[in-house]
């Protein structure tokens, strides 16, 4: 009796089908459900992965592109100083060419002028000697070309003034020694004294 009560039970769960063995197909679930989420997951892993690299990548473009710019903005500022130093020096270098071109051509002038004037050296000399006029052993030279006249001018004023003719000197040029000092009269000279003054030679 016992026996047959166990036969109709298990044949009663055949036919309706254990709960439990449903339970387990069910949380097992058939390989293509296991292996459908898995591919899921890859699938966002790699998304995942991508928007990574790709936000990494934009990030050390984007430090480059700035290094890159301070690189050229450093070059330009460097360019930009060192046009303005060789502006700078050029202008000054024109400057100084300038200046020294209008001192020769003063030179020039001078010269010519007493070149045309023969008594402007007389009054030129008579002015510097009046300077030394309380000093012993005057001596006064000029050019071959300016002798004459002004030894007579001279010897109106101070007979003592010894007047001697020097072959260096240019006409218009004068030196006065004396046993304190001595005077340099030359064209070229003063100019010289006025360049030297100019640009602390």
């Amino acid at each position: 009796m016992a026996a047959a009560v166990v036969v109709r039970n298990m044949s009663s769960r055949i036919i309706r089908g254990d709960t439990r063995l449903q339970k387990l197909k069910v949380s097992g679930g058939p390989e293509t459900t296991v292996i459908g989420g898995s591919q899921e997951h890859v699938m966002d892993v790699e998304k995942q992965a991508f928007e990574q690299g790709y936000a990494e990548g934009e990030r050390i473009g984007k430090q480059m592109g700035e290094k890159m710019v301070e690189t050229i903005v450093k070059r330009y500022d460097t360019s930009i100083l060192n046009l303005a130093e060789a502006h700078k020096a050029l202008m000054e270098s024109v400057e100084e060419q300038t200046v020294r071109l209008a001192l020769e051509i003063s030179r020039k002038v001078v010269q010519r002028e007493l070149t045309m004037d023969t008594d402007l050296v007389t009054a030129l000399a008579s002015v510097a000697l009046k300077r030394v006029s309380s000093h012993q052993s005057i001596t006064l030279r000029v050019s071959r070309q300016d002798f004459g006249r002004v030894r007579v001018a001279v010897a109106n004023v101070n007979p003592a003034v010894t007047v001697k003719d020097d072959a260096t000197l240019e006409r218009g040029d004068f030196v006065i020694d004396t046993a304190q000092t001595h005077l340099d009269g030359r064209v070229g000279s003063q100019v010289d004294a006025i360049s030297r003054a100019l640009f602390d030679e």
